[in-house]
């Protein structure tokens, strides 16, 4: 089996990239991704935890502990008060914060709706949105009906958006702050 350290290490210039879009420049943002090697190597005892599947990583796992360094990284700016060798700014500090608390609301909220469904539709979910299982892969696998996955997927989007369509604005709005400044 191939060593954790080395399957992110194959995607190191998404990290890079990832670590950017915070606000950092390049060095900061090497710098962030040093420590999230660290870190993860070193607290991470079965890489399963963080895989899809047997080759992909979980990448929305590595982000956030990206942005986790990153805000710690932040406050340790705020306190020494060194903006000035630094491209992030007090205000876009306050666009990513808005930002990470808008995507946080709208994923904590349909996860807490979705385990609140009946098990085959909730199971239906994961597979496909977490797993990231076509419908016809589902439906090859467990003999279920393509119609019946769908007709259960497309229902719990519908309840999804109708019960998040405030926090999916939030959201896109708060990006769009992020990402216009």
């Amino acid at each position: 089996m191939e060593r954790l350290i080395d399957r992110l290490a194959d995607k190191h210039s998404d990290w890079i990239h990832m670590a950017m879009s915070f606000g950092c420049n390049e060095e900061e943002a090497n710098e962030i991704v040093q420590s999230m090697y660290v870190r993860l190597v070193k607290y991470i005892d079965d890489p399963e935890r963080i895989m899809y599947n047997d080759k992909e990583l979980n990448s929305f796992y590595v982000y956030v502990t990206l942005r986790n360094l990153f805000l710690s990284k932040v406050h340790k700016w705020k306190i020494d008060g060194d903006f000035s060798e630094s491209n992030v700014s007090p205000d876009s500090l306050f666009d990513v914060y808005e930002y990470e608390d808008s995507f946080e609301n709208l994923v904590g909220g349909i996860e807490e709706m979705v385990n609140s469904w009946y098990w085959y539709d909730k199971k239906l979910w994961e597979i496909h949105f977490k797993k990231q299982l076509s419908m016809r892969a589902i439906s090859s696998v467990t003999r279920i009906s393509l119609s019946s996955i769908f007709g259960t997927l497309k229902n719990g989007k519908m309840k999804v958006r109708r019960a998040f369509e405030k926090e999916w604005k939030e959201y896109l709005e708060a990006k769009n702050n992020k990402y216009t400044k």
